[in-house]
């Protein structure tokens, strides 16, 4: 009777504990981490020592290029020689031609070999326009690692009470308790995950135009304005044409109805 009273004790004290150290944990993130960073900075800075920052890097690129499907296939080949990958590629034709009016990738490479990798893309072409973003997610992440922590002692805990359980409902308490600071270890774990990934390998968005993409809006001269007005002229003419063969044979076979029609109708006049 002792022993279970002691189990049944230890048991709650546990989950007191537990509930105190999430919940300090999960307050973290808005008070006690919020300046863990600048104490820690200062305290470095003081002896002269770098802070290992957490920081997201994101750059986009808009290159004009002489030819979008080779180029595109090169960006692919300097992605992988900067240890990166494509995650996203999408190109885009002009309406009744196999020519590709644009293309679109979203490359992920190692931090430290982001500037090398700009710097390789943009040799493919005339650079547009270019923008470098940092995030810094050092909070977040010393947030996850704490709440991490705490989690798994509290995991550990649990365990060791499972093991030592005398009794039904002190078991099936544990093994509850258990299972719901495992499913949030589990989430916070893949947040971490994701987190560092992110901090790992930079974003580049790069899209690649041709040269003349906006050749139609520039100042062309009187010259090749006149070429280009034969040349629209030409093309309106033809759209014309494959109008009237798309309305050509309706206009036949109603022409052949109204005949019908009118013949059935003289004939009945006739009677």
């Amino acid at each position: 009777m002792l022993k279970r009273l002691l189990v049944s004790s230890t048991l709650i004290g546990a989950l007191f504990l537990t509930a105190c150290s999430s919940d300090a944990s999960m307050g973290m993130s808005d008070s006690t981490v919020s300046s863990v960073p600048a104490t820690t900075s200062e305290m470095l800075v003081e002896n002269k020592v770098a802070l290992d920052r957490s920081v997201i890097k994101t750059s986009s690129l808009t290159i004009r290029v002489k030819n979008v499907e080779k180029s595109a296939q090169e960006a692919q080949n300097l992605a992988i020689s900067f240890d990166g990958r494509v995650d996203d590629f999408s190109q885009y034709k002009n309406p009744g031609s196999q020519d590709t009016f644009s293309a679109n990738l979203t490359i992920r490479v190692p931090s430290v070999n982001l500037e090398k990798a700009l710097e390789g893309f943009k040799v493919l072409g005339d650079v547009e326009s270019s923008s470098l973003s940092a995030s810094d997610v050092t909070v977040q992440k010393l947030d996850l690692d704490a709440r991490i922590a705490a989690l798994e002692t509290s995991i550990q805990r649990f365990k060791d009470l499972i093991s030592t359980a005398t009794n039904t409902s002190d078991l099936i308490a544990a093994e509850t308790a258990l299972s719901e600071r495992q499913a949030e270890l589990d989430s916070l774990t893949a947040q971490l995950k994701y987190l560092s990934d992110q901090v790992e390998m930079s974003v580049i968005y790069l899209s690649l135009l041709p040269n003349d993409s906006f050749a139609a809006i520039k100042p062309i001269g009187f010259i090749a304005g006149i070429e280009k007005g034969f040349i629209a002229l030409l093309n309106a003419l033809a759209n014309l044409t494959s109008i009237l063969g798309y309305v050509l044979p309706w206009v036949l076979v109603l022409a052949v109805v109204i005949v019908i029609w009118k013949i059935i109708a003289r004939m009945r006049r006739n009677r």
